[in-house]
């Protein structure tokens, strides 16, 4: 939560809710500012009792357009602690965890992972970005389906997404425009937030998206009401791309298809929904189809004449981070195996560094013609879109 007084009452809600035990008190703290948060953390303070905190792992959690603002925060506060002989034995923080997408761009994205690894005395902190499908139960049985099971044949021909509707995106019913809305906080349209999550879940399957086509438009702003007073950002995309060559494919897919719809654009009759949420994959000898976007829903198996054979339920996680942060901790501890049967759990975090950048580039590559670039602070410059133009 983004105050301190905010984290106590989602810390109280949850003890009163049976999700925390009452002594996790004891160990939550809030901070007014990232610099106050690192004092205590590197050097202690009057409300740590003069002592070093106790902190691992550093989770940024604002939105994008906050990241590298954040980030250069807590490096500074790192490199000033290795700078000060007293305190040359170093720092406590292993690792960084930055939430999706990692920055409202790609050299963005790019500037804040270099903070973390190119500057000096950063060279032992880990960094995480927070694409958290990656880590759960349902991805990991796709990826035994298509690989070793090959279910749908030896090779991928085609991907197919189709999101309409909010995409379940939460907070964008409050009065003001939503962040998520707000291209200097997200870095764009609904698809920053959400579209990321299967972009990248393509590429951890199948391997990096490439030769992007894509249609970008804002439609909502004709339907009903005034277009000034509608959000700036793009509210429909249509993209067309194909699968490139890697190492990490789970199943022969170079050359396949890739085609992804994202259509955010609000009924104009706003008391109906019209939600759809449809991943679906595609081989010689079937099709795999499920929703895109929970963690818990189903996977159905088709055949070649697009009949379903069998479905394959899912507990969803308490919450949809924690396979991906349990994995990190699992890594940082040295976990090597567990002990649960049949566990999916992981023993590294899938998500790297490496693919948060490659899905930062695939998503300028969709968003390039909306907004006329995004090779420099585009979302200062919302006078010279070309997408508001057209």
């Amino acid at each position: 939560r983004r105050t301190p007084r905010k984290a106590r009452e989602w810390i109280d809600e949850n003890i009163r809710e049976g999700n925390f035990p009452e002594e996790v008190k004891e160990n939550i703290r809030g901070f007014e500012s990232v610099e106050s948060l690192m004092e205590w953390a590197l050097r202690g303070g009057e409300d740590a009792g003069g002592g070093r905190g106790t902190i691992d792992v550093i989770y940024v959690a604002t939105p994008p357009g906050a990241h590298l603002q954040v980030i250069r925060q807590i490096v500074s506060s790192i490199q000033n602690i290795r700078g000060d002989g007293e305190n040359a034995d170093g720092h406590p923080i292993q690792a960084v965890y930055v939430e999706k997408p990692v920055g409202r761009c790609a050299w963005e994205t790019r500037a804040i992972i270099d903070e973390l690894s190119q500057r000096p005395g950063m060279e032992d902190i880990v960094f995480y970005p927070a694409y958290v499908s990656r880590a759960h139960e349902r991805t990991q049985v796709l990826r035994n389906l298509l690989g070793k099971d090959k279910v749908c044949g030896d090779c991928v021909t085609s991907v197919e997404y189709v999101m309409k509707g909010s995409g379940f995106a939460r907070g964008l019913d409050g009065e003001g425009l939503p962040w998520r809305l707000n291209a200097e906080l997200s870095g764009g349209g609904l698809i920053m937030d959400m579209g990321c999550h299967v972009l990248d879940r393509i590429d951890y399957l199948f391997g990096p998206i490439v030769d992007v086509q894509s249609t970008v438009s804002r439609k909502g702003a004709s339907i009903g009401g005034s277009s000034e007073e509608y959000p700036l950002v793009e509210d429909y995309v249509s993209m067309n791309a194909t699968i490139g060559p890697s190492d990490w494919s789970v199943i022969p897919s170079e050359g396949a298809n890739v085609q992804c719809v994202w259509d955010f654009v609000p009924p104009e009759d706003r008391s109906k929904k019209n939600e759809r949420d449809e991943f679906v994959i595609r081989g010689p000898k079937g099709s795999l189809r499920m929703g895109g976007m929970g963690a818990g829903l189903p996977i159905e198996f088709l055949d070649a004449d697009g009949n379903v054979v069998k479905v394959i339920e899912f507990d969803p996680p308490k919450h949809s981070a924690q396979p991906l942060i349990q994995a990190v901790t699992n890594e940082l501890r040295g976990v090597e195996k567990t002990s649960k049967d049949g566990s999916y759990e992981l023993h590294r975090s899938p998500a790297r560094a490496d693919n948060a950048i490659r899905a930062s580039k695939v998503l300028d590559a969709i968003l390039n013609s909306y907004y006329g670039g995004r090779h420099d602070e585009f979302w200062s410059r919302s006078e010279s879109w070309p997408g508001l133009k057209e």
